[in-house]
């Protein structure tokens, strides 16, 4: 059926009507929500709307990434501000955000046994690194305890940790250490060579301190053999390792063999670091060797 022409005219003009009404109400609503002042005229039979159309805002700026805290090298300092509770700090730098820290810890009440701190640390933002789940030990003499290390507002000049070793209840320490100056570390540079050199210091096993030197032939080999110290004194029944590093330090291994006088080391494999750094004036070598449970051996010598 056809409609006649006087509804259809009648019905477009209703259509059209309501169209206009839809695009006002959309203008409206539009104006509402805010913006300048550029318009567009909307003609209706009945009236006229302004519709001003919102300008693009500015977008605010986006704020930059903070990257990871950067820790590497050789740090030095105190626990809880005491200057007679020195500590070594050696950060070296892992896969991806993860470092591996060794720490020599020397009590004023024996100068030359040092308690040693090793675990992982995972770099975060602003200065703060987080100690890494069941990676630290600490070895205390004949003893060896769990513990967790967290840095705060550290960079590569300086750190700040928080230090808790759990022994029959928790203990927590501040460690505040600098980094060693350039002219005396610089984590960048190959390894001092210590192809025939002389060292005279104190080792340190558990509860025993004794004195004795440490010498390297004209191809690094090292050679204790002169030391007082039974373990190590049977250059025979002994393997010493010692690989170079390029960011100045030494990747050190230690297997002893049936040295029946000796039973705390006897037939171990020791694995650690050694760092030389330039202190007092002279060139100080700090070694560290452990055996995985949670025991360890360390150097200290001058030259």
């Amino acid at each position: 059926m056809t409609t006649p022409l006087h509804l259809r005219l009648g019905l477009s003009h209703y259509y059209l009507q309501s169209l206009s009404r839809i695009c006002a109400l959309g203008a409206l609503l539009l104006c509402a929500c805010g913006g300048a002042p550029e318009t567009v005229v909307s003609d209706d039979s009945a009236t006229k709307i302004i519709n001003p159309i919102p300008t693009p805002t500015t977008a605010k700026p986006t704020t930059p990434v903070t990257q990871a805290t950067l820790l590497a090298g050789l740090y030095k300092g105190t626990l809880d501000g005491n200057p007679n509770r020195e500590f070594l700090a050696l950060v070296v730098p892992e896969v991806g955000k993860t470092v591996h820290v060794y720490g020599w810890y020397y009590n004023a009440s024996d100068v030359h046994l040092a308690h040693l701190y090793e675990g992982q640390l995972e770099l975060g933002v602003e200065g703060n690194a987080a100690n890494v789940p069941q990676s630290w030990r600490v070895t205390e003499g004949v003893s060896s305890y769990p513990a967790t290390v967290n840095a705060s507002s550290s960079t590569l000049s300086q750190l700040l940790a928080d230090l808790s070793i759990s022994r029959s209840s928790a203990s927590s320490y501040k460690l505040r250490a600098n980094a060693l100056p350039q002219t005396a570390y610089d984590i960048n540079t190959t390894p001092i060579s210590l192809s025939s050199s002389s060292w005279n210091g104190y080792w340190s096993s558990k509860a025993n301190t004794p004195s004795g030197a440490l010498q390297f032939g004209a191809d690094g080999t090292p050679d204790a053999s002169s030391t007082a110290w039974n373990c190590l004194s049977d250059k025979a029944a002994l393997t010493w390792q010692w690989t170079a590093k390029s960011s100045n330090f030494y990747k050190v291994t230690l297997t002893l063999g049936p040295i029946t006088s000796c039973s705390d080391w006897e037939k171990q494999r020791l694995e650690g670091v050694a760092t030389v750094s330039k202190q007092n004036g002279v060139d100080q070598l700090d070694m560290m060797l452990l055996d995985g449970k949670g025991a360890g051996i360390s150097y200290r010598g001058t030259r």
